[in-house]
């Protein structure tokens, strides 16, 4: 059985994800939700959709202080303000102020990281990742004439209009070529520094599967609506295609029921083996099977299988790491393949299916 540990790095702090998918397969309003913390923008999408609570867990103290940073901004700042702190505005002379600020009221151990990393300011909070880092870094090398097409894309009108300039002017010999290279597993571990790559299948075409997941989605989502795709395509988020958890459309839903999370750093596998029978109503797993085994994955599956109560839903995105997509049915749950594929053909973020499931 193997499952990585990523060290105690600031490794999430933007939104890889969809979260409107989640609330899609999970059905929140009233229910009892166990989340992964990573960025926090998965549970406070959630929050959006009225749950009763959240716990929110993550093994890593560092996903823990940037959560726990952005949920007193959401108790303590108003949303002009909190767009400044976490950099998507610019600063006009309230960001260290109400960091400090912030910072005071956080759990020890989260304080005594942002004291220790209040650099992570200037560079603007929810860009400061090391994920969001390596986007912004391949987003200044690929040359100014790449990144003006890649503005002319995430304006195209239309979907007829933007499948035309991804086929005739994208989709080149360069473009194919840095798919090649992602099929060199060293960049992933070296480069890209991603644990997750060592769980996926030897056989798992990553070129092939990228190149049939951009061409899905330059095809049926329109990358101007997506803040997936202007984080990959231009480095940030502009101000009409923020994440829901962002936006300010949904921040004062958020404000009203942060007190309904309970954040933990902790591993998932103990949480849920020491929880209580019929402990939630939803679950949402993110992408987690990227970096363990289908040993460990049976594992929290059947662990689920007791602590999700009758008619709980699981919502699992998976990532290269297919394996461990069949675990649900043989543990007590039944699963959605109607949803699981409209997610994957509708999610925002394009690289995932889904694994949704029901308990019995």
């Amino acid at each position: 059985m193997k499952a990585a540990a990523l060290d105690h790095r600031l490794w999430y702090t933007a939104s890889n994800e969809d979260g409107a998918s989640e609330i899609a397969a999970l059905s929140p309003p009233g229910r009892r939700i166990l989340s992964i913390t990573a960025s926090g923008s998965r549970t406070f999408d959630l929050l959006t959709a009225d749950p009763a609570a959240i716990v929110s867990i993550d093994q890593n103290p560092a996903q823990t202080a940037i959560a726990e940073l952005l949920a007193q901004g959401y108790r303590q700042l108003s949303y002009a303000r909190f767009a400044v702190l976490i950099g998507l505005e610019p600063d006009r002379g309230t960001r260290c102020a109400d960091f400090c600020l912030l910072a005071e009221a956080l759990p020890q151990v989260s304080r005594a990281f942002w004291q220790a990393n209040a650099a992570f300011l200037d560079r603007g909070l929810v860009y400061a990742g090391r994920w969001e880092g390596f986007l912004r870094t391949m987003h200044r090398l690929a040359g100014p004439s790449r990144r003006a097409l890649a503005a002319r894309l995430l304006a195209a009108p239309s979907l007829d209009a933007q499948y035309a300039l991804w086929r005739d002017e994208w989709d080149n010999r360069g473009w194919r070529l840095l798919l090649r290279l992602l099929s060199i597993r060293w960049l992933w571990r070296h480069i890209a520094r991603e644990p997750g790559i060592a769980f996926v299948a030897p056989d798992f075409d990553i070129p092939a599967y990228v190149a049939a997941r951009f061409d899905h989605a330059a095809r049926h989502i329109l990358f101007r609506d997506s803040p997936f795709a202007w984080l990959m395509l231009s480095g940030g988020y502009p101000g009409h295609a923020r994440p829901a958890y962002l936006s300010e459309a949904c921040f004062g839903d958020i404000a009203s029921r942060i007190d309904r999370v309970t954040f933990i750093t902790g591993s998932l596998q103990d949480h849920v083996a020491s929880a209580a029978a019929d402990s939630y109503e939803a679950a949402s797993l993110s992408d987690y099977s990227s970096y363990c085994d289908a040993d460990v994955q049976c594992l929290l599956w059947r662990e689920l299988a007791r602590v999700v109560a009758p008619g709980g839903r699981v919502c699992e995105r998976k990532f290269f790491n297919k394996s461990g997509t069949e675990l649900p049915e043989t543990l007590g749950f039944t699963r959605d393949r109607a949803t699981e594929d409209r997610l994957t053909d509708s999610d925002r973020a394009f690289f995932y299916s889904f694994v949704v499931a029901e308990r019995a």
